[in-house]
């Protein structure tokens, strides 16, 4: 790296582009052709950073962050780990769901891959139980819908 280590950069997407939906952040951290594997895409991988800016703003403007806080960052070569917790606001209504002004907590950890001070490949896990189950009428079908079953 020879500007900013790869820590750095993933640290700074979180901090800035994820808790403060940062958009400028967005464009310049993340490649042009990034993957993303969230549950706010359940259907399939998010391919692309105007597609991700498109879906993650949609959600911080329903969801704005609160309090922010990150507890643990691993770094091992080219791969970040990043753990941190958020208070949002349900505000305004979300794929069909009427908001309903609950504080809601969320838990994640992002997994980032930093290449040539690009991120290009974020996979996020979440202990998002109330914000799940607010969703549900609507992640059902795109979550359980697309499972096989065995005759």
């Amino acid at each position: 790296m020879s500007d900013h280590s790869v820590s750095e950069i993933a640290h700074t997407f979180i901090s800035e582009g994820i808790a403060k939906a940062d958009m400028a952040i967005f464009d310049a951290l993340l490649a042009e052709d990034i993957v993303v594997e969230t549950g706010l895409s359940p259907a399939g991988p998010i391919l692309g950073r105007e597609a991700y800016k498109s879906i993650f703003s949609s959600f911080a403007d329903a969801w704005p962050v609160h309090h922010f806080e990150i507890h643990s960052e691993v770094t091992e070569g080219n791969f970040v780990v990043i753990q941190f917790t958020a208070l949002t606001r349900f505000t305004k209504d979300y794929y069909g769901v009427k908001a309903t002004q609950q504080f809601v907590p969320l838990r994640e950890i992002h997994q980032l891959e930093v290449i040539g001070e690009r991120i290009i490949h974020n996979t996020v896990a979440g202990v998002n139980f109330p914000f799940e189950y607010i969703m549900y009428p609507v992640l059902k079908d795109a979550v359980l819908g697309s499972l096989k079953t065995v005759e």
